[in-house]
């Protein structure tokens, strides 16, 4: 029996956790919002007053390092998260409690807690991130 997933998209962050939407341009302004906070978040620790003051090459090398330390969060098609979650060959009972988390209007999981990440290598990463600087 196939039940439909609250949500059409699964964002997981950095550290693992995730959170659903409906609508891609809601995420990526999700996205967008966690990592001006990130970079304000820094831009406090080393003194700066305003982010506006960050010249933008700085602003760029910035959010390069987040990504390499951090790696970047990612948007996948939960349906099909779910489908190659139930080909997998893990447990039945810990997949349908993954699934089930995954159902729900407040996912609450995180993907390492239960080692998805090697699952989601496997699921298209759909591409939030708009070209920058001269194409």
């Amino acid at each position: 029996m196939n039940i439909s997933p609250y949500y059409d998209y699964l964002l997981v962050m950095t550290d693992g956790s995730t959170k659903g939407f409906n609508d891609l341009e809601i995420a990526k302004g999700y996205i967008n919002i966690y990592y001006e906070n990130r970079i304000k978040k820094y831009s406090q620790k080393e003194n700066y007053h305003d982010i506006t003051e960050l010249p933008g090459q700085f602003r760029n090398s910035l959010c390069q390092h987040m990504g390499v330390g951090e790696g970047e969060c990612r948007v996948y098609n939960l349906q099909d998260f779910i489908g190659k979650l139930r080909e997998e060959l893990i447990f039945d009972d810990e997949k349908q409690e993954v699934i089930s988390k995954l159902l729900k209007k407040d996912i609450d999981l995180n993907i390492y807690d239960y080692a998805l990440d090697k699952i989601l290598t496997d699921v298209e990463v759909i591409n939030m991130i708009e070209p920058y600087g001269e194409v």
